[in-house]
């Protein structure tokens, strides 16, 4: 290559991989936090988890203990020389029998069930009001004055009802009281943007990531398998990336949001599960990387790699058909191994089994134009292999 050809080369290959990242993050907030079925069932694993589900219910507890005036009621029913003790008395109750019956109350699954329908009607309108729709009816989420919030009242109301003091809520009780602020209006218009341009960017960059990645290689005229490893690192370097962001993140978010340490662990948990996809992501960048490394160093001049297409000469030669069953079932293994939240759609899978045809098309043509001779291999005996 001249060296402006080189310049341009490498300068599409960098841009892939940047392109690569921001596709990947991209992908996961379409796929975890825009997508309304994704989110419910990350819902359900948070509500599983002991730590998380025991916040949640102190939240609950809290929300029902101010719109029930416990200590007046105490005060009712205790003798005149102990009224002195009902605001400790409130205030264990509403630290103790308070927070372990809503635990229990969320771990009903007729409850469970409606705390995932729930999410995903909330999740609904929220991703309707970023996307600058009308909202509509909903019970649950509001965005008065700007503020979206998140109404968890009808759960204090089956709580209490649980507890036996439905008919001591305040109707005077502060409106606040069981709402959750999901987004203030100073934060509505930058989300409401991000996602336009989410929307947009999603459909159209992995798509400018592997005509970048194609058009990187075409012209390496003489260097297109350095290019092809270059690929595979990148994939690699991009992969690491994404998962030590997704780390590193995850300590800042949790220490900013979070000033008290008992109360980090279930935001941890929180953390942990909304970026599953990203995890994912990830792993599969690393994996497809490291094996476009191994084909690039299996079509290479060192003697191992000599060594091995020798050895599948023969095979490619008189069974083409075994060599490609085996390519098709490792495939459809690593398909299959693959996280639960890769790629799996018809495109992406369409794009992973062309790549790896053309890839085992063309160690094929090089290995037999190496060595265009060979007896067949002998059923029961290894080819011998230099």
């Amino acid at each position: 290559m001249s060296k402006k050809r080189g310049v341009l080369v490498w300068g599409l290959l960098v841009l892939a991989a940047i392109l690569m990242f921001v596709s990947s993050l991209t992908v996961w907030s379409k796929r975890q936090l825009l997508d309304d079925q994704a989110w419910a069932d990350s819902s359900s694993q948070l509500l599983a988890n002991d730590e998380v589900r025991g916040a949640i219910a102190q939240k609950l507890s809290d929300g029902l203990f101010a719109r029930v005036d416990v200590e007046a009621q105490l005060r009712e029913r205790l003798p005149k020389r102990s009224q002195g003790a009902a605001a400790a008395l409130a205030a264990a109750l509403q630290n103790t029998v308070g927070p372990a019956a809503a635990d229990r109350l969320l771990q009903r699954p007729r409850v469970q069930t409606l705390w995932e329908n729930a999410n995903k009607r909330a999740h609904a309108a929220v991703v309707r009001v970023l996307e600058g729709k009308d909202l509509g009816k909903n019970g649950n989420i509001s965005t008065a004055n700007g503020v979206v919030t998140l109404d968890l009242r009808p759960a204090i109301t089956r709580l209490a009802t649980r507890l036996g003091v439905e008919d001591k809520l305040k109707a005077n009780a502060d409106p606040t009281a069981g709402q959750l602020v999901i987004m203030k209006s100073s934060q509505l218009d930058a989300a409401q943007t991000a996602v336009k341009i989410l929307k947009t960017l999603s459909s159209l960059l992995l798509i400018a990531v592997v005509a970048l990645y194609a058009l990187a290689i075409y012209l390496a005229q003489g260097r297109r398998r350095l290019l092809l490893g270059a690929t595979g690192a990148s994939l690699v370097f991009v992969g690491l990336v994404i998962a030590s962001l997704r780390r590193f993140l995850g300590g800042v978010i949790v220490d900013s949001l979070v000033k008290t340490e008992a109360n980090k662990q279930p935001v941890r948990v929180i953390w942990s599960l909304e970026t599953s996809v990203m995890r994912d992501i990830a792993i599969i960048l690393v994996v497809y990387g490291a094996l476009v490394l191994l084909a690039t160093v299996l079509a290479g001049p060192n003697r191992p790699a000599v060594a091995v297409r020798r050895w599948l000469a023969p095979s490619f030669r008189h069974h083409p058909i075994v060599v490609w069953a085996t390519a098709l079932a490792v495939f459809l293994i690593l398909l299959a191994w693959g996280p639960t939240a890769g790629d799996r759609r018809l495109l992406g899978v369409v794009l992973l089994a062309a790549t790896t045809a053309v890839a085992v098309e063309a160690l094929r043509r090089q290995t037999l134009r190496e060595f265009p001779e060979g007896p067949p291999p002998s059923v029961g005996k290894a080819p011998e292999a230099t």
